[in-house]
């Protein structure tokens, strides 16, 4: 079985929606850098507002301490561009659900991010297959489908498409492991 990915690997989400800031949240809280990156003018920076804002209740609430706090909230970083990702070791997608959206996305981070980059994709209803088909490399592709609100809830599916690679489901399921998932 393959290993987590090291918290020192960079994690970039793409969709700062109630779902893409909550998976920010967890892996900013589990040690990781994380760029979040959206289409609309100010939206991850409002994204990262709005998960320091989650990370001081819970020091309020004696569950994370004002050092850790501190130290994931720093981690937080909006990114302008895709071009901003290239030194992601994952990317975890939750932007609209469309097929061609997700499959242009995917097309456009394959010529940004290194090959041995991994794609998760928060869909729970397109076909990890069909979002792969129009990448060079489909075997990096993965569904890694947090349940919302995904700080809270244990539950992350990992979905394989007939050609991801065992190695890549594998790797996000320790990695959500190590998050503390499900």
């Amino acid at each position: 079985m393959s290993q987590a990915l090291s918290s020192q690997a960079v994690v970039a989400v793409v969709g700062t929606g109630a779902m893409g800031a909550g998976i920010a949240q967890v892996a900013a809280a589990a040690g990781h850098t994380v760029r979040l990156l959206d289409n609309r003018p100010g939206a991850a920076q409002a994204a990262i507002d709005g998960i320091r804002a989650q990370f001081d209740k819970m020091v309020a609430k004696g569950k994370m301490s004002t050092e850790a706090s501190a130290a994931a909230a720093a981690r937080l970083h909006a990114a302008a561009q895709l071009g901003d990702l290239a030194d992601a070791a994952l990317v975890v997608e939750a932007i609209v659900e469309s097929l061609a959206a997700k499959q242009k996305l995917y097309s456009e981070l394959e010529a940004i991010v290194s090959g041995a980059c991994i794609f998760g994709t928060n869909t729970s209803s397109i076909s990890v297959t069909a979002i792969g088909a129009a990448l060079k490399h489909p075997e990096r592709l993965a569904g890694l489908h947090f349940f919302n609100p995904a700080p809270l809830m244990a539950l992350v599916e990992v979905v394989s498409g007939l050609a991801t690679e065992r190695s890549v489901a594998d790797t996000l399921f320790a990695t959500a492991t190590a998050w503390g998932k499900t």
